[in-house]
C-alpha cells in the first residue's frame, strides 16, 4: 500500500502515569503540528475541542460529570490526563484535538478495571485466587485487534487534512503503528521511561501470547492483590507504579545511578 506523500504522524507512547504528561507536554512545546490525538474516548470529543476554545478545566470537569460522559469520580478517569489538557488551553495552542479511543474498548476497560477492583477485595478476604473469575474478565480484553484497527482508522480519516500529526498513545501504540505506518510516515517517541507492567498487565500480556496455566494466572493475581494493598492503597498509585518500577528494574541505569546519587 503506497504511502501518501508529505502526511506524517508521530506517536508518542507514554507510560500511564500523571506524571508522564509533563514530560509529553515538553516535548509537544518543540514540536510543529496540526492535529493532536489522544487517547481519551470519543464520546469526549467535542467536549474536549470545547474545551481548547476557551473552557475552564474545572467546568470542563463539571461537564464531563453532567453529561455523564466518564464513570464517577470523573476526576480520577482525567487524572492521567490533567496537566496536558490544562497545558492545551493556558499555553493557547493552536492545534485541532480529536479523542480517538474506542468508545466499546473504554466501556470494556471500565468495567474490567471495576471487576478486578471487586475480585481483589473477594480474593484478599478469601485467601484464594478466583482462577475462573479473572479468566473470564481478562479474556475480554486480549482480542483487541479489530479495536486497534477501528482506531487505526479514525485516525487516518480525521488527519487526512493535515500535515504535521502527533498522536498520543499507551504502550498499545505500537499496535496503532502498523496499520497507520501503510499509510503515512509515522514514527515514535517513548516518554515516561523506564515503566515495568504492574503483575495483572504482565499477565494480560502473557495471555495474548498464548494459554497461560492456572498455576501462571495464580501467580500473577497473588503478585497484583499485593501490589494493589501493600502498595497501591497506603501510598497512591503514581507512588506505588514508582516504587514498583524502581523494585522490578533496580538494574535499570537510569534507576541505578539515581539511587547511587541518593547517597
Amino acid at each position: 500500500m503506497a504511502v501518501s506523500p508529505g502526511r506524517e504522524l508521530g506517536l508518542i507512547i507514554k507510560s500511564p502515569v500523571a506524571a508522564s504528561s509533563i514530560k509529553v507536554v515538553n516535548y509537544l512545546k518543540s514540536q510543529k503540528f496540526e492535529s493532536l490525538f489522544l487517547n481519551l474516548p470519543r464520546s469526549l470529543d467535542e467536549l474536549v475541542a470545547e474545551y481548547v476554545m476557551g473552557m475552564e478545566y474545572e467546568d470542563f470537569v463539571e461537564e464531563v460529570r453532567k453529561r455523564k460522559l466518564l464513570p464517577e469520580p470523573v476526576e480520577s478517569w482525567l487524572k492521567e490526563y490533567e496537566y496536558l489538557l490544562r497545558s492545551l488551553r493556558e499555553e493557547g495552542i493552536e492545534v485541532c484535538t480529536f479523542c480517538y479511543k474506542d468508545e466499546k474498548a473504554f466501556e470494556l476497560e471500565t468495567k474490567v478495571a471495576i471487576e478486578a477492583a471487586l475480585l481483589v477485595l473477594r480474593d484478599s478476604i478469601t485467601g484464594k485466587v478466583s482462577v475462573d473469575r479473572w479468566l473470564k474478565i481478562l479474556t475480554s480484553q486480549v482480542n483487541m485487534i479489530d479495536i486497534v484497527r477501528r482506531e487505526a482508522d479514525y485516525i487516518l480519516d480525521e488527519s487526512f487534512n493535515y500535515n504535521k500529526n502527533i498522536c498520543i498513545a499507551s504502550f498499545e501504540g505500537k499496535e496503532l503503528k502498523k496499520y497507520l505506518e501503510q499509510e503515512m510516515d509515522t514514527w515514535v517517541k517513548y516518554i515516561g521511561l523506564p515503566y515495568h507492567f504492574t503483575p495483572l498487565e504482565v499477565l494480560k500480556r502473557e495471555m495474548c501470547l498464548g494459554k497461560v496455566s492456572e498455576d501462571k494466572v495464580k501467580q500473577f493475581v497473588r503478585e497484583h492483590i499485593k501490589f494493589i494493598t501493600e502498595m497501591v492503597i497506603p501510598k497512591g498509585l503514581e507512588n506505588a507504579i514508582s516504587e514498583w518500577t524502581k523494585k522490578t528494574l533496580y538494574w535499570h541505569p537510569s534507576i541505578s545511578n539515581k539511587e547511587k546519587e541518593a547517597f
